[in-house]
């Protein structure tokens, strides 16, 4: 597709006719949707295998906040996981290279994610009542989900915006 001289001094991008902002942005939501999809699945399993013992659902939505409504509560989960998150780590990705392996993008992923699942264990598990195997099973599945949401949200990110994956 042709670019308009309009277009080139305005700074949209050649492909999509995009700010490239907005291009950014919304190759930032990609890899936030395919995250959150890992995530979700992870977190199904997890359910299916422990007979809906762990209470992952009631989790989600006392960490958002809405205790006791799962629907409103997994809504604003998964608005967090799209949206929110993916954004945050695209503002923050530089200054996460300070870490030890921050040249690799999925190691800024995994970092980041190990701080949402702090924040996950403080604010969404307190409310739970399990013990012996299920508490461990549910430590394990929440990171599991969490390790693969950070991975997979800083690779794809990189990925999508054109980002080399290492430095």
């Amino acid at each position: 597709m042709p670019v308009s001289m309009s277009q080139e001094v305005a700074g949209f991008d050649d492909e999509s006719g995009l700010p490239p902002a907005v291009w950014e942005a919304l190759q930032t939501l990609k890899a936030g949707i395919v995250s959150t999809g890992l995530m979700l699945f992870i977190f199904t399993i997890a359910e299916a295998e422990t007979r809906f013992a762990l209470g992952v659902p009631a989790a989600v939505a006392e960490f958002v906040g809405m205790p006791g409504q799962l629907y409103l509560g997994f809504a604003v989960f998964v608005f967090a996981g799209v949206v929110v998150w993916p954004l945050l780590f695209a503002a923050i990705d530089d200054n996460l290279r300070v870490i030890p392996a921050g040249e690799d993008v999925g190691i800024r992923g995994i970092v980041f994610a190990l701080i949402l699942w702090a924040a996950f264990l403080l604010l969404g598990s307190a409310g739970l009542q399990l013990e012996g195997p299920f508490f461990v099973l549910y430590l394990v599945f929440t990171l599991l989900a969490h390790l693969a949401y950070g991975y997979s949200l800083g690779i794809l990110y990189a990925r999508f915006t054109h980002q080399p994956t290492t430095q």
